[in-house]
């Protein structure tokens, strides 16, 4: 699962490709050490920036929604501008034997199991300065991932980026 929300590095695949049906930023993270899984870096997601303009606008005091989902086809940044699937993913459910949801890959039997996920903020407007030192949580949703559409709150005393922006990362 990935956090789907404009401004985000590696939303239309590598290079100058627009893959609608890209799972890049979706790929597991297992075996590698942090240099290759930081910030996707095996998979070159690092080094494919949002377009210039593009940010996830963090209303101080308010909220900001993204999209959960195993691929940028199960969202609305896809082929269909209009998705409205409730989960990222086939709409069908697939379990595991142990009773898990595998696909999408929620890592959980319901909602009411799931851990939750977290965005944080580090205010380097290059990810090549942002640490593990200088990231930050700002927000959790309990309960997450389950739904496509999710929102977090922001707290009303979260500092403006600099000009230029910062760098958020989704967990």
């Amino acid at each position: 699962m990935a956090a789907w929300s404009k401004g985000m590095y590696c939303m239309k695949g590598r290079g100058n490709e627009n893959n609608m049906n890209n799972n890049l930023p979706v790929n597991p993270l297992v075996d590698m050490t942090k240099k290759d899984w930081w910030f996707q870096h095996f998979q070159g997601c690092d080094k494919e920036p949002p377009p210039d303009g593009d940010y996830l606008e963090l209303p101080a005091g308010g909220s900001f929604t993204v999209e959960i989902a195993t691929n940028r086809a199960f969202t609305t940044f896809g082929h269909n501008k209009n998705f409205s699937g409730y989960f990222g993913g086939p709409q069908e459910l697939e379990y595991t034997p142990w009773g898990c949801v595998s696909y999408p890959n929620l890592h959980t039997p319901n909602q009411t199991a799931a851990p939750g996920t977290v965005f944080a903020i580090s205010y380097q407007n290059s990810i090549d300065k942002v640490t593990s030192e200088n990231l930050v949580v700002f927000t959790v949703r309990n309960k997450t991932p389950w739904q496509r559409l999710t929102s977090y709150d922001v707290p009303k005393d979260l500092p403006p980026c600099p000009a230029g922006g910062c760098t958020c990362a989704w967990g």
